[in-house]
């Protein structure tokens, strides 16, 4: 067991697989976690012999753990931090799939570093996909800067005619699933262009519905969406096609409430 780590802290050490699991994540408030924890939190989400435990072992959730803990307590100073386990850690699918979120939560003091990484074609594309997904958490959680955070997703797009259609699907699915109806003339240039991943962000018909400006019907909603990512050289498009994408966002964005911290 690792010693260096105290009560209630150390709490997380033990909780293993099973709650790392669940959907519904558990309120890591109760075991008495508190803003003075944040610091001890943030070495634990990054600590190297805790991501390179033995897998099977309780101690190698324990980055897992804090860094869902530190979203529950929007810590601001987790941000950077975060940040650059997300960038470092980017091919591990818990990191890319739970990290844009806990960023969201923690929300206005992620919106700066998501930009830039948006901004810097120099990046790797697949962390350039993590900030539209941050960007977008962001948007859900605190609906206050939805429209900041859209406006930036919007900027990018602006580009779409040097960008890999793949890129342009993710920016589009983004601004879709935060309802952002003002890009819909831009998204529908895109579309118009080829220039859109349709497998990630469905047909256009299907995001007009998503942007509120048409009734649902009974088309073929996308195979794919933006909280199903996983990057990776072997991603077959529509290789995870299971029901509605729309029905899946939903069902994640009711997650995310209840994953918040309770107030």
């Amino acid at each position: 067991m690792n010693d260096s780590y105290r009560p209630p802290v150390s709490r997380l050490l033990a909780l293993g697989k099973e709650p790392a699991h669940r959907r519904i994540w558990p309120n890591y408030l109760h075991l008495g976690l508190q803003p003075a924890h944040v610091p001890e939190l943030i070495r634990m989400a990054g600590d190297r012999s805790l991501l390179d435990a033995e897998e099977r072992s309780r101690e190698s959730w324990a980055p897992l753990h804090a860094w869902r803990a530190l979203g529950q307590l929007e810590a601001a100073a987790a941000a950077a931090p975060l940040f650059a386990l997300l960038e470092r850690e980017a091919d591990d699918p818990d990191v890319f799939a739970e990290l844009p979120v806990v960023l969201g939560m923690i929300g206005p003091p992620s919106l700066p570093e998501a930009t830039l990484w948006l901004f810097d074609e120099t990046r790797d594309e697949r962390i350039r996909v993590g900030a539209i997904r941050v960007l977008a958490e962001v948007g859900h959680e605190y609906p206050e800067r939805s429209h900041e955070a859209a406006a930036i997703l919007v900027q990018q797009l602006n580009d779409w005619a040097h960008q890999t259609p793949e890129l342009n699907g993710f920016l589009v699915a983004a601004l879709a699933e935060l309802g952002e109806s003002g890009a819909a003339p831009l998204i529908e240039e895109v579309f118009a262009a080829g220039k859109v991943a349709r497998w990630i962000s469905g047909e256009w018909e299907d995001v007009q519905v998503e942007l509120g400006l048409r009734e649902p019907d009974e088309t073929e909603p996308p195979a794919y969406d933006l909280d199903g990512y996983v990057p990776g050289p072997a991603r077959t498009p529509g290789a995870d096609a299971a029901g509605s994408a729309r029905a899946r966002r939903k069902a994640a964005k009711q997650a995310r409430k209840r994953n918040r911290k309770r107030k």
